[in-house]
């Protein structure tokens, strides 16, 4: 339970850091910037659903439509809340299978979550210093 409250923080914290990014930032990459906000918001999500092994009904829409604008972003992420917290109802499940990233090894769902959370957080302060910067 513990993990998924931490997730719930994560998540929130995230959503309200994306939500609030001035639109006019999004796309600037200032200074040594590898990425923008739009691609970090991007890439917080699709890990999430992609290693929590979520089936999410888009329609016609792909992920990069989906993704151009902050408004159709943030609605994204927030209505895809009780999916990813539902999914996590067993976290002590065995995976389908371990997922490695580097010299991690998850192999519980609980792990995959807790690596989700971690990488929410570190994209979200990415995010909140893109916005900060002129």
């Amino acid at each position: 339970m513990e993990s998924i409250k931490q997730f719930v923080f994560a998540r929130n914290s995230a959503f309200h850091i994306i939500n609030n990014a001035p639109q006019e930032k999004w796309a600037e990459m200032p200074g040594s910037s590898s990425n923008n906000i739009h691609w970090n918001a991007g890439h917080i999500f699709v890990l999430a659903e992609g290693l929590l092994c979520l089936r999410l009904e888009r329609g016609r829409q792909t992920g990069r439509e989906m993704c151009r604008q902050q408004r159709k972003l943030s609605m994204h992420f927030k209505s895809k809340w009780d999916a990813l917290t539902e999914f996590c109802g067993e976290l002590d499940q065995d995976a389908d299978q371990p997922v490695t990233i580097g010299p991690l090894e998850m192999t519980t769902i609980n792990a995959v979550l807790q690596f989700v959370t971690f990488h929410e957080g570190m994209h979200t302060g990415i995010i909140k210093s893109l916005t900060k910067k002129a």
